[in-house]
């Protein structure tokens, strides 16, 4: 992770941090190059590796963007580093979720407070 102009020179200097060249290989700091980034990262030609924002995930390397998480599923910024990271978010009050579709409306004559509850309540008899 270092360069020299060779010649005269008796030590290198250092690539610029989060940038990398191969051994022997650095003659100017132009040859310094981003490094891979990390899972949940995505690589910003400008600034180097950054998280990936909330509902987006990444595998890493040198990807320039982020992927979206299903409609309906969501992840941390910065935490999801495949699709199976994205979760159900909660569904609003009067759905239930179901595991294999996300959120879905109560049936009549049912109740739910939302969140991540996975059946609605009967209304209590001769209310609906």
């Amino acid at each position: 992770d270092q360069w020299s102009t060779g010649g005269n020179m008796t030590s290198c200097k250092n690539c610029p941090d989060g940038k990398g060249v191969e051994a022997g290989q650095g003659t100017s700091e132009q040859d310094c190059v981003w490094k891979p980034c990390p899972p949940a990262q995505y690589l910003d030609e400008d600034s180097g590796c950054q998280d990936c924002p909330a509902d987006q995930w990444s595998t890493g390397g040198k990807t320039t963007s982020c992927t979206n998480c299903p409609d309906g599923k969501g992840v941390e910024a910065g935490q999801g580093t495949s699709e199976q990271d994205c979760a159900w978010k909660p569904c609003p009050p009067a759905q239930y979720l179901d595991e294999d579709s996300g959120c879905q409306d109560c049936p009549a004559d049912q109740w739910s407070t939302g969140g991540k509850t996975t059946s609605c309540t009967n209304c209590p008899d001769g209310k609906g």
